[in-house]
């Protein structure tokens, strides 16, 4: 090596060590200190402990630690801001920054007594520092508001649904209740659910022999997975008149009546548990995983029609199950006829202690052949729970008479060729005089390329036939048109996704993305993905010849989704970007390993 190879070496050893050397430096704290905001509390009372880190580079810092939490009922969380300075010292500008973060601990005490929280300690590379101790004292004191929990059902089939009632009973000390918010996340992801009462008002009701005025919050669940079940308890925040020591109460308070103070209490609701069965084997065709109870009914806009002349089909849905279970349903064998998508409307509404929705379908249909046809076989499968099996919703027959078409509408074609009439049967001599006749070598005959426009009219016909066949195909194999569909549906949806991924619409995006990714195998398989559970579909990928690697991104991309659009996630921009990325990456892949 010679000497000027040697000194580029070193040198580019240096520069790889000193930008290492950077990259790897880490935030420095600079100060920790713990404060609380109230050292005399009543029972369920909320009062905060509160550790705020000061450091010079924004970085996660991890929790402190704290003794003496046990005696509390404890919820964390935890927020960062920045404050900089500049300062001007002999014309030099200078500017510092430092990055605060707040680990905020909210305690409610369940028992009375005197109790000390700490040591607190934080401690983070070389910084460790004991914040010291507090001491708080805990008066017991008679809740101002107590609750009842209960479910209609502890064990249901998985998308069957159930009533989970929340009962608030207040004091009349109580000035105000906070009713729980992002109920989503006391839930959890492994239900939907819908709340069933739009206003919460407060009624009367007996408790424990008593009259009362209480608070009744009903929320209709549907366990989305199968197995035991846990519905943790779900905070309730009030707040009360705690009244004053009769002796340290001055006479302005005793004569206005400002004899005590407004706090405010949390009290936990007891938590249920249950059991979800998974449905029994045996699914029919186009079962989309509706639990529960179902009707159909199917409609005609007129009982005659013209052939060439569409009327249209109504068909309506209605059921107690999960809501978006309600797909389309199952059509007969509308061979003669033109079939067009549906136009779907669909409303959810309580009905006393249920929830139950209706959707609308409005099929186009145009006949292609007179006479009297029947339309019968319209129905949509379901799980019956009350029964353990397997139903379908059906409509009776329908009839419609298909008459001739217009009249004109078949001649239309013949009335634009000419008539061929006899003008005379006289012989007409043709005189030639100087004219020169052309020779017959120069004539188109003579030419290859008459023979192939001759071939023109059989290769058009046979296209046309090849269409229609297609088109017929289409429109009696139902599973075929869905494979043959499939790909442009599935561009339809991710063209939907990406719209509000620009708009930046999360909860439609995810939903559109769901949408996409649970389609388009269904459209392959001819096999309904919406209703089944995440290891269901697994299993039925698998079956069908896809690999291992593309089944646990399937499940992992439909979980992130479900987290989102049930669970409250708020991703960023950029982790909706590698979402519809790593989608179109897996459905090219199962495109290819289900075909």
């Amino acid at each position: 090596m010679t000497p000027r190879n040697f000194i580029r070496h070193i040198r580019h050893a240096a520069f790889a060590l000193i930008v290492w050397t950077a990259g790897s430096s880490h935030a420095a704290v600079l100060s920790a200190e713990a404060s609380l905001s109230a050292n005399q509390v009543v029972t369920g009372e909320a009062f905060q402990l509160v550790v705020r880190v000061s450091a010079d580079q924004k970085e996660n810092l991890p929790w402190p630690t704290v003794e003496g939490l046990e005696p509390f009922s404890v919820t964390k969380n935890s927020g960062t801001s920045t404050s900089s300075q500049t300062t001007i010292i002999n014309g030099t500008v200078s500017r510092s920054e430092n990055h605060f973060t707040e680990f905020v601990y909210t305690l409610t005490a369940r028992e009375g007594g005197s109790y000390t929280i700490g040591p607190i300690r934080f401690a983070f590379k070389g910084f460790d520092r004991d914040l010291g101790r507090a001491s708080i004292s805990v008066t017991k004191t008679e809740a101002g508001v107590s609750t009842r929990t209960s479910l209609s059902k502890s064990k249901v089939y998985a998308g069957e649904q159930v009533l989970y009632t929340l009962r608030i009973i207040p004091r009349a000390e109580v000035q105000s209740i906070d009713f729980p918010q992002e109920m989503q996340k006391r839930i959890g992801e492994k239900f939907f659910f819908q709340q069933v009462d739009h206003q919460i008002v407060q009624r009367p009701a007996k408790v424990d022999g008593r009259e009362f005025r209480v608070f009744d919050i009903r929320i209709a669940l549907f366990p989305l997975l199968s197995g035991p079940l846990a519905l943790d308890g779900i905070p309730v925040e009030y707040r009360q008149m705690r009244p004053s020591n009769a002796q340290g109460q001055s006479m302005f308070d005793a004569f206005f009546g400002n004899g005590g103070s407004l706090i405010t209490q949390t009290t936990i609701a007891a938590p249920l548990r249950m059991r979800a069965e998974p449905l029994p084997p045996g699914a029919p065709d186009g079962f989309t995983g509706s639990v529960g109870t179902y009707s159909l009914s199917a409609a005609l806009s007129s009982p005659t029609v013209a052939a060439g002349e569409p009327v249209t089909l109504t068909v309506i849905i209605r059921g107690n199950g999960l809501p978006k279970s309600v797909t389309k349903p199952v059509m007969p064998d509308l061979a003669h006829f033109e079939v067009y998508d549906p136009e779907e409307t669909a409303s959810t509404e309580p009905i006393g202690t249920e929830l139950w929705t209706t959707r609308t379908f409005k099929y186009v249909l145009i006949p292609g052949r007179e006479g009297t046809q029947i339309l019968d076989g319209i129905s949509f499968p379901y799980f019956d729970p009350r029964r353990g099996v397997y139903a379908r919703a059906q409509s009776p027959a329908l009839t419609l008479r298909v008459t001739p078409g217009k009249p004109g509408a078949a001649g239309a074609l013949l009335g634009a060729q000419r008539e061929i009439t006899e003008v005379g049967s006289d012989i007409r001599h043709i005189k030639v005089g100087n004219y020169r006749l052309r020779n017959d070598a120069d004539l188109p005959t003579r030419h290859a390329g008459f023979f192939l426009l001759l071939l023109l009219p059989p290769l058009a016909l046979a296209g046309a036939w090849w269409l229609r066949r297609h088109q017929e195909r289409l429109r009696s194999d139902s599973a075929f048109s869905r494979r043959t569909r499939a790909a442009a549906e599935l561009k339809r949806r991710l063209k939907s996704a990406r719209q509000a991924l620009e708009s930046n619409q999360s909860r439609d995006f995810y939903r559109a993305l769901s949408e996409a990714v649970t389609a388009f195998p269904s459209d392959k398989l001819n096999r309904e993905f919406r209703g089944l559970t995440l290891p269901e579909a697994a299993a039925m990928l698998s079956a069908r010849g896809a690999s291992s690697e593309t089944v646990s991104a399937y499940d992992t991309l439909l979980q992130r989704c479900d987290y989102v659009l049930f669970a409250g996630m708020a991703p960023t921009s950029d982790e909706m970007r590698r979402d519809i990325e790593t989608a179109e990456s897996l459905l090219a892949r199962l495109d290819k390993e289900l075909a």
